[in-house]
């Protein structure tokens, strides 16, 4: 792994001890040392030795992300001001401190292949913190944001002096401090390592906090209690949380200790485990999702093409990424992207039409809600896109993107033929005129509709024929002697409408049928 310039200094101390590791970068981007010799420009992001500095080297500043160590001062020596520069006492060789140097990485390297080892083995929190107790010295705690324990070094355990560290009634006292302290909830908002005072847990804690879909969710923090925290253990730290967080978003046992996640909010709401509205506004606005901003649900399922293709993890957080205000999770063999339409500040419109080459290119078939106003319709919301996406790959597989507001009117005309078959729930009337225009090879059927689609106008209804209007008028009087209609009746005519609807989208789902 990479190291900074004051965890380098900070080991070797024995070596310089009149130097700060403080002065020095804290950022990790220094990797293996090697010899400088004769080249043209500063090794960027090394540790540099040398006997003395070599006079081929342009004279420029030296790069931040360089550590160089030499032994012999020379004229060059005056042209350059950097911390980073640092000179070898007499005593020491460069040989020695080149292998000090490397004995230095070869410890945090082994550090670092554990953590990867145990992430891979799923292994939980608390076997991360406890290969990480050499490290830093020092016991580490990860905290949720509602101040549960999730996890903590096992040395607390072991000492009876760190026990105030998971004390449950210091904890509550603490908690209980803390939450009524502006400056407390400030930190909540830190993005980098940070400091938090004594005087809030009795020792000085050394902390990185984790946020869950842009909202702070838990802490990481190392006590100062077996030995004094140093300047360089906060990029160790944070380098530490990376794993940390990944146990976290993999693993839902440990994530269940601060509550729920958004994901595991909204998968409750949709399988109906939590149905108590005031209990779902409360969860939901600890991520900043209120009732008062609208929402809209997509249901994505992969084509059978792409079954070998991304996880369906990394899809969820690749579009967290690409949506804004969004919150994505597996669902049995579909994904959901619940979006919080007032967060992402787009409109349904602009967002599934910077989605659709995405989507396309993913081979993802999707199906969208309608946008909703409030938290109370959010499973009703995945069951518009749902629905929207099993309509529309039913009777419209070609396309990408199915929006329920689309596919509405033949939904509700797929519920009518749900339990009885079409020729049981259409009008009796268009069947017979069905079968009359089928055995005389009339076009009355087509009349009929043209004349209720076109709201009984005739001469607007005969020019959509292509007849003249007497014609049309002859059409309609032969109508009438087959079956009897009362154009007054606006509940007959509503009805035959629907009829034809349904005839329609029997009609279609048999064609794909005889082609497939």
């Amino acid at each position: 792994m990479l190291l900074s310039a004051q965890i380098v200094v900070k080991n070797l101390a024995d070596f310089f001890p009149d130097t700060e590791p403080e002065s020095l970068p804290a950022t990790l981007t220094l990797g293996r040392p090697l010899f400088l010799g004769s080249q043209d420009t500063w090794p960027a992001g090394h540790v540099c030795l040398c006997e003395s500095l070599p006079e081929t080297l342009p004279r420029q500043a030296l790069p931040e992300n360089t550590l160089v160590f030499f032994h012999r001062e020379t004229n060059f020596l005056r042209v350059l001001h950097s911390a980073n520069l640092i000179r070898i006492p007499d005593s020491a060789s460069v040989t020695g401190l080149f292998n000090k140097i490397q004995e230095i990485f070869d410890r945090y390297d082994r550090w670092d292949e554990q953590l990867k080892d145990l992430l891979r083995k799923g292994n939980n929190l608390t076997s991360m913190l406890d290969c990480s107790f050499p490290v830093f010295g020092n016991p580490v705690l990860v905290q949720a944001s509602d101040f549960s324990l999730l996890a903590h070094s096992s040395v607390i355990d072991e000492n009876a002096a760190l026990h105030h560290l998971i004390d449950p009634a210091v904890g509550f006292d603490t908690a209980s401090a803390e939450k009524l302290d502006p400056e407390y909830r400030e930190l909540q908002n830190k993005k980098e390592p940070f400091l938090m005072p004594s005087y809030y847990t009795g020792s000085r804690q050394l902390c990185v906090n984790l946020f869950e879909h842009g909202v702070f969710s838990c802490r990481v923090m190392l006590s100062e209690e077996l030995t004094p925290l140093s300047s360089e253990q906060a990029a160790l730290l944070a380098h530490l949380s990376e794993y940390l967080q990944a146990v976290l978003q993999r693993n839902e046992e440990a994530r269940s200790g601060s509550g729920h996640s958004l994901g595991k909010i909204l998968e409750d709401i949709i399988m109906e485990r939590l149905t108590d509205y005031t209990a779902i506004d409360n969860q939901l606005s600890e991520y900043g999702w209120f009732s008062s901003h609208y929402y809209c649900c997509l249901s994505l399922t992969r084509s059978v093409d792409n079954e070998e293709g991304l996880s369906g993890n990394y899809l969820c957080r690749y579009l967290e990424e690409m949506v804004k205000g969004s919150c994505a999770f597996p669902y049995g063999d579909d994904i959901l992207v619940f979006v919080n339409l007032s967060r992402h500040d787009r409109t349904m419109d602009q967002l599934l039409t910077a989605l659709t080459p995405f989507l396309r290119d993913s081979l993802l078939k999707t199906g969208a809600s309608s946008s909703i106003q409030g938290t109370i319709d959010l499973r009703y919301s995945y069951l518009q896109a749902r629905t929207a996406q099993e309509i529309g790959n039913k009777y419209e597989n070609y396309r990408w993107v199915h929006r329920f507001e689309d596919v509405s009117l033949t939904y509700l005309c797929d519920c009518c033929i749900r339990d009885m078959p079409s020729h049981m729930v259409v009008s009796q009337k268009l069947l017979t005129l069905r079968r009359y225009d089928e055995k005389h090879h009339s076009d009355y059927c087509e009349t009929l509709r043209t004349y209720l689609e076109s709201e009984k106008n005739a001469v607007q209804s005969a020019r959509k024929l292509f007849i003249h209007r007497s014609t049309f008028l002859y059409r309609l009087e032969r109508i009438q002697e087959i079956v009897p209609i009362d154009f007054n009746n606006e509940d007959e005519l509503f009805y035959l409408l629907l009829s034809f609807r349904i005839l329609d989208l029997k009609d279609k789902e048999m064609t794909q049928v005889t082609y497939i």
